[in-house]
């Protein structure tokens, strides 16, 4: 039986244990000669600003995620580990802290559109999600690409209708040009349009539910 709606507790912290476990290893594998790992008290002052960035925006954001795809989340609450040398992922979700804080409000929404779509009370957990957006989006694409297409349609509804900030596309656009398939991702949602996209995500999100 669907839960009623719900939004999770966003809890953005400093990850010890990834710090003392793979941050200080990496370190040692990638740094450049002389350059030096953040402190954990370094890392507390970047993890306090990325909560403040954040925090004005959380409930439009996620409430805002859930109105457009018609998803709930099935976690109440989810944990942003925050940890030197990483990029970002969306599970176990983790940010590195190389990001400015306005940049995290991007990257961290682009995250929990992720957890969103993987994990919600509307679909099986074990749901074979990949096969379903082949089928939608075509089976040309790369993994990374593939997976990348409803997160950057969604993630242009929230910026540009929800938040009314359409320069966060733009700039999210402009900062994924480096990287081929996610530059490839944002060429489809541009091509065919982020509200299509969105539409048939949603009917097809409620077919799986159906079965």
């Amino acid at each position: 039986m669907k839960q009623p709606t719900s939004y999770p507790e966003i809890r953005i912290k400093n990850s010890w244990l990834l710090y003392e476990n793979a941050s200080v290893h990496l370190h040692k594998l990638w740094a450049e000669k002389g350059e030096e790992l953040a402190t954990s008290d370094e890392v507390d002052v970047i993890v306090a600003g990325y909560q403040n960035a954040w925090r004005p925006y959380e409930a439009k954001i996620v409430q805002g995620m859930t109105e457009i795809t018609g998803l709930t989340f099935r976690q109440n609450i989810i944990d942003v580990n925050i940890a030197p040398w990483f990029n970002a992922i969306s599970d176990p979700m983790v940010i590195g802290v190389a990001y400015k804080p306005d940049r995290f409000v991007e990257v961290l929404t682009h995250e929990i559109i992720h957890r969103l779509l993987t994990d919600n009370v509307e679909t099986p957990y074990d749901t074979k999600y990949l096969d379903q957006w082949k089928m939608l989006f075509g089976d040309s694409h790369t993994f990374v690409t593939l997976v990348h297409i409803p997160v950057h349609a969604i993630l242009q509804a929230i910026f540009d209708d929800v938040l009314k900030e359409p320069e966060r596309t733009k700039n999210d656009r402009n900062k994924c040009q480096k990287w081929l398939e996610y530059d490839a991702a944002w060429r489809y949602v541009e091509k065919r349009g982020y509200r299509e996209i969105i539409e048939v995500l949603k009917e097809n999100y409620k077919e799986l539910g159906a079965t």
